[in-house]
């Protein structure tokens, strides 16, 4: 039985203003973050023209930080969450006056693991003579390792965070504009959407000129590059807490709670390039010019440029998806697929404008029929795995 998709109901205005409220904190505490970052980051490049003087290394060890693992509100038995700092202390003299500190830069990027504590441990032994940089209106503020700013992105990471996805929860639930409806745009000529209208149905390509056996035109533009590493960014940090974030709380746990933040925000990371990079291959710029007069298909990919014969389209193929599976407007392709010369090429895509399965096959039986025609070609019809049937 063929699953029909029903339209989401629009937000409230009043439930768009409580998230908006919500959202404006979450900003405001990201600018909070954000400036006690670029603060310190001041801090550390203007302790480069700090005064310096000779000191002492008095004291040198690892710290260790214990915490209870708690599941369910109760402690587990045996298990502890651990996490490292090195304590350096050294004692240093200015104007007569004798001093003690215990930073080693303005911010210490070495908390978290054992490994990364202990190097800074073992570069500061005890009794080691070292120079101190000293802030002159405070001589008890003071460094070993003047313009050291990489501790600082405990203030920028989460700041960005704070700051990036409010805005673009804000920039959806304000300005997003719905995908426009079939019937709006078939009743209405001067419609934005109106060169997507080929066949009855809404392309996501623009359809400059449609007459198989003449000349057939077809254009999609280039999804921003801002939006595909937005999305990235996004992904990365959603699914970086399945591949990052509870893989390192069940397994990393005695490392500390830094060093699962790090682990986590490395994932996302990786994950957030690799999801930017699709996001972008698939948003590349697509048109196409078949030009029955001279033989031969014009299309550009991306900043790539083509040439070849008419001839050379050896097939092509509808692909749908699962005829059972849920009606979903975000994630649904049908696409019209050209194969030239052994790969294969999306000509044509659409959603299905909330279309039942059915409805929208036969609307694109006609369309790709009447290119094949031309084309004098066959074409096939495939449909995507239904994953709940498959793992079933």
């Amino acid at each position: 039985m063929t699953r029909h998709y029903s339209a989401p109901k629009p937000v409230s205005l009043f439930t768009r203003i409580v998230i908006t409220v919500i959202l404006l904190g979450c900003l405001l505490f990201g600018a909070y973050l954000t400036q006690c970052g670029l603060h310190s980051l001041a801090a550390a490049i203007d302790s480069k023209s700090w005064p310096v003087t000779d000191g002492v290394v008095t004291r040198s060890s690892v710290k260790t930080f214990v915490t209870e693992v708690r599941e369910k509100g109760r402690v587990v038995p045996n298990r502890q969450s651990r996490s490292y700092s090195p304590e350096v202390e050294y004692r240093y003299t200015v104007d007569g006056l004798e001093l003690t500190g215990t930073r080693v830069s303005v911010e210490d990027a070495s908390i978290g693991t054992k490994d990364s504590a202990q190097a800074i441990v073992d570069q500061y032994p005890v009794h080691k003579a070292v120079q101190v940089s000293y802030q002159p209106q405070q001589p008890a503020n003071a460094v070993l390792e003047p313009g050291n700013w990489l501790g600082t992105y405990r203030w920028f990471l989460p700041g960005a965070a704070f700051l990036l996805i409010p805005l673009l929860i804000l920039r959806a639930i304000w300005f997003y504009r719905p995908t426009p409806k079939l019937a709006e745009v078939q009743a209405d000529e001067n419609h934005p959407a109106r060169p997507h209208l080929l066949n009855g149905m809404l392309m996501f390509e623009e359809i400059l000129r449609w007459e198989p056996g003449d000349v057939v035109h077809i254009r999609r533009a280039r999804v921003g590059f801002l939006k595909s590493i937005a999305g990235g960014l996004i992904a990365g940090l959603v699914v970086g807490l399945l591949l990052g974030l509870l893989p390192a709380i069940f397994f990393l746990s005695g490392r500390g709670v830094l060093f699962i933040a790090r682990f986590y925000l490395a994932i996302s990371a990786l994950l957030a390039l690799a999801f930017t990079i699709g996001l972008v291959l698939y948003g590349r710029r697509r048109e196409y010019l078949l030009d029955w007069s001279l033989g031969t298909l014009l299309y550009e990919i991306g900043w790539s440029h083509h040439r070849t014969a008419l001839e050379n389209i050896e097939r092509l193929t509808l692909k749908l998806p699962d005829p059972q599976s849920q009606r979903n407007p975000v994630v649904d392709s049908h696409t019209i697929v050209l194969q030239i010369e052994g790969k294969s090429f999306t000509l044509l895509e659409t959603n299905g404008n909330e279309q039942s399965w059915h409805q929208t096959r036969n609307q694109l039986t006609k369309t790709i029929t009447e290119l094949a025609h031309a084309l004098n070609l066959p074409w096939t019809e495939s449909h995507a795995p239904n994953p709940s049937r498959s793992s079933s």
